[in-house]
């Protein structure tokens, strides 16, 4: 039986309808919506300027949970019990989770039952509650410094890279472990933490013995890896493991995806640009430049409509859009910019699949902007990378902790102008983003009216200065291709990448083709190196 839940105006009244089953099932939040560090693009604010935006500062514990439907969209509510007075704090978010759909807003306060810490909120009991300061609402207890004395000499992991939920596995290796897992698990580092017990122990393990663990990466921040063995003995890895990237998970899995799809019924996503940005030539070229970027290097369909909207970053209304706050829609205080994703899923079978539906980008109108390339003017924020990192996460890309990455949490503020002056994505974000595209592409779910992304496929690779006697070198073909690649460089070094970025064939330099019989379907990066200036090629196998 074929169920759907989609965000179309029957669907919102079947889940008014069904309202009071979601509020009375369960409810805890996806726990990718509460990895905080993992999402919250924002300008760190000082204690004192929190309290300037308060009306109350609580110490105390989330106690309770819920989602539900306000006025044709997704709500949910905090229920905090302080600790120095005899109170309850009931604090509306914007967005939440059902089991079927959910409405995800990188900036809001998402936790669940038994997050202790302090709480800085606006509003009274009369009229309600809110965070004060988005996701910098919340304070939580003191993370417990990293504890000196666990055994490292033993624990080497397969490798130093790896994507988070990038369909990648890791073996640990060592000595202690214990026979069989047990109540024992391998936990990564989050942001703010590192997965407790009752997340880790749900990671995909394929291999367990005293000296060896084979895990597949979870969404993780790099650092080094933990392994608590079944006697609860902790033993961490000699050297850090580092994430290149960040794809999202399904909802409530630390694994799967929330697919992007033929969200349009043309193969793509069409994103309608807010007349405020619209109507100002350099604003509109800025977007424009920042997307043609993405989808020349990575083939993702996203698509500008061709005139502007005076819809903002209202999730629910139906449309895509890449918007600034108003004043009676603004952005949580020290926010620079949300991306928004409305998902849904559809069940045949046994399987779930989900698929994010509409996506709203939006940027905070406080900031004051340069619209251009390299370095912004001091004091000003830089549009173009600004909506780079917030279009990655439509792209369904997380956060990672590596410095000089888009994917950095901080776009506007230390340490990000290191980098900011970058004015493309970066390897990391094209070989994450690519992987996207891939599953969207090639995933073959057939229901609920789901069908695949259709990846374009625009030349865009950067055109090297060259004197006039010379000319460009023509392109590796066939493209799509099937069991070889034509190589029209004789004589250079080729290497054939996966959409990870491992290195699956290196062509020896008197080479003129590339067999690919045994390589599965799917996106390639094929790089020509050896030469002033390595050009890197996208290609597709059938």
């Amino acid at each position: 039986m074929t169920l759907l839940f989609r965000p179309s105006s029957l669907a919102f009244v079947f889940c008014m309808l069904s309202f009071a089953i979601h509020a009375q099932m369960h409810h805890a939040f996806p726990p990718h919506y509460t990895l905080h560090a993992l999402h919250a693009d924002i300008l760190p604010l000082s204690p004192l300027e929190k309290q300037v935006l308060t009306d109350a500062i609580i110490e105390g514990e989330v106690v309770a949970t819920q989602s539900f439907w306000k006025n044709n969209r997704i709500a949910s509510t905090l229920t905090i019990e302080s600790y120095t007075e005899p109170s309850m704090y009931d604090v509306e978010l914007i967005g939440g989770a059902f089991e079927d759909m959910g409405a995800f807003c990188t900036g809001e306060m998402y936790l669940n039952v038994g997050a202790k810490g302090t709480f800085y909120l606006s509003g009274s009991h009369s009229e309600g509650w809110k965070p004060a300061c988005g996701v910098q609402s919340y304070e939580p207890l003191k993370r417990d410094a990293l504890t000196m004395g666990f055994n490292r000499s033993t624990v080497e992991l397969s490798t130093d890279w790896a994507a988070g939920n990038g369909m990648e596995m890791l073996t640990i290796t060592g000595t202690g472990f214990g026979a069989t897992q047990g109540s024992g698990y391998v936990t990564f580092e989050t942001g703010s933490g590192y997965y407790n017990g009752d997340a880790a122990t749900n990671f995909n393990y394929t291999d367990w013995s005293n000296t060896s663990i084979t895990i597949e990466v979870p969404q993780a921040q790099s650092n080094r890896v933990r392994v608590i063995t079944n006697d609860g003995t902790t033993l961490e890895s000699a050297d850090s493991l580092h994430i290149r990237y960040n794809l999202d998970s399904e909802p409530f899995s630390p694994y799967g995806y929330t697919h992007l799809c033929n969200n349009n019924g043309d193969g793509s996503y069409l994103f309608h640009v807010n007349e405020a940005i619209f109507n100002q030539p350099e604003r509109l070229e800025a977007v424009e430049r920042t997307l043609d970027d993405f989808v020349c290097k990575t083939g993702v369909n996203f698509q500008l409509n061709e005139t502007p909207t005076s819809l903002g970053w209202d999730l629910g209304d139906g449309q895509n859009t890449i918007s600034f706050d108003t004043p009676d829609n603004p952005l949580s205080p020290g926010t620079v910019g949300y991306c928004n994703t409305l998902w849904w899923s559809c069940i045949l079978g046994d399987v779930t699949f989900h698929v994010a539906g509409e996506i709203d980008v939006v940027l905070n109108s406080n900031f004051d902007y340069n619209y251009g390339t390299g370095y912004p003017t001091i004091g000003n924020a830089k549009f173009a990378y600004v909506l780079m990192h917030e279009l990655g996460h439509a792209m369904r890309l997380g956060h990672v902790n590596e410095w000089g990455e888009s994917m950095y949490p901080s776009v506007t503020d230390w340490p990000s102008q290191n980098w900011f002056e970058r004015d493309t994505i970066s390897t990391n974000d094209r070989l994450g983003v690519s992987q996207a595209v891939d599953i969207a592409s090639t995933f073959t779910f057939n229901a609920c009216g789901i069908s695949v992304m259709e990846p374009l496929d625009i030349d865009c690779e950067p055109v090297v200065e060259v004197a006039e006697t010379e000319t460009e070198e023509p392109a590796p073909y066939p493209n799509p291709f099937e069991d070889f690649i034509n190589l029209p460089v004789a004589g250079a070094q080729w290497a054939l990448m996966d959409i990870t970025g491992k290195v699956v064939q290196h062509v020896p330099a008197n080479r003129t083709f590339l067999a690919t019989d045994g390589l599965r379907a799917g996106c390639y990066l094929l790089r020509l190196e050896g030469i002033t200036e390595p050009r890197t090629y996208r290609l597709i196998k059938q």
